[in-house]
This record gives C-alpha cells, sequence and structure tokens, in this order.
C-alpha cells in the first residue's frame, strides 16, 4: 500500500498514466460523477505520452439521481464518435440501471487491468473530473487490493 495521494500531480501519474508504463491496457472507472472534458484530456494525454489509446470503461454513478447535462452528455457522444478503430479502444462510458441498488453509487474506485488482469487500484475520493485531477480541490486516494476492486466492480 502506498500512503495518501494528496497532491494533483500524484493523482494524474500514479492513478491515471504511470500504470500504462508498467504494461496496463484496460483502466474500468466507477465514479459518482465524470465529464467528458477530463475523459477528452485524459484520452488525449495518453495519446501524447505513449503514442497509444487505452480502452476506459467509464460508469458514473449518481446520474440516475442527479442527471446528466446535456452539455457533458453530448461530450460524451463526441468521444464516442471519435473512438479509433471504433470498436475496440477509447472509453466506454454507461450508467447504471435505475434500481435502488444503484441510486447512490457515489464511489470512486479505478482499476487497471493488464491483460485481462487486475493489475493496481485506486479509491478515494476523487470524482473522475478535472477539478478532481488537475489540482482544483483537495483529494485523497489510496491504492487498494485490485482482485477486490474488481470483484466490487463486477
Amino acid at each position: 500500500m502506498i500512503s495518501l495521494l494528496s497532491q494533483a500531480n500524484d493523482f494524474r501519474e500514479k492513478i491515471l498514466l504511470h500504470p500504462i508504463s508498467q504494461g496496463a491496457d484496460h483502466l474500468r472507472i466507477v465514479s459518482g460523477y465524470a465529464t467528458h472534458t477530463m475523459a477528452s484530456w485524459h484520452i488525449a494525454e495518453i495519446k501524447d505520452r505513449f503514442g497509444i489509446a487505452v480502452d476506459i470503461d467509464l460508469i458514473v454513478g449518481m446520474c440516475v439521481l442527479d442527471g446528466l447535462s446535456r452539455s457533458v452528455h453530448e461530450g460524451f457522444k463526441e468521444i464516442m464518435r471519435h473512438r479509433q478503430p471504433p470498436t475496440t479502444q477509447g472509453l466506454q462510458p454507461s450508467l447504471p440501471s435505475p434500481s435502488p441498488s444503484y441510486f447512490f453509487v457515489h464511489t470512486k474506485l479505478y482499476l487497471w487491468e493488464k491483460n485481462g488482469n487486475p493489475f493496481c487500484a485506486y479509491m478515494g475520493s476523487a470524482n473522475y473530473t478535472q477539478p478532481a485531477f488537475l489540482g482544483l480541490r483537495r483529494e485523497a486516494m489510496e491504492e487498494c487490493d485490485p482482485k477486490a476492486a474488481r470483484d466490487y466492480l463486477e
């Protein structure tokens, strides 16, 4: 385990980017809130830094309760239109089904997989948004057991 990460640069590097340099190829996220601007930044940063695209599965948990603004919805749709190649790489956003067990999915969990196996995982307070990951808010994240993270996601 690592100590709590408390600076935006730590978040960006350790959670969103560093696992790729160790061979991670698939990021699964569940976040209470997320924005298309964060996803666009993240996808562009991965391509610029590593020259590749990775699969990102994103579950936005609080949409059932709070909704999703039209601009964010349209932004996610635009990202999906530009996936390359369209059936294998890029962002795959989804919303939980509107049942009582999913109404308040406020979890923030980031699981990296490598060749289909859990590789590393982080959980804490940071939503998949630019304020959380680019230094506009103070957040706490900690490494957690990747197998337990996969079990939670499934």
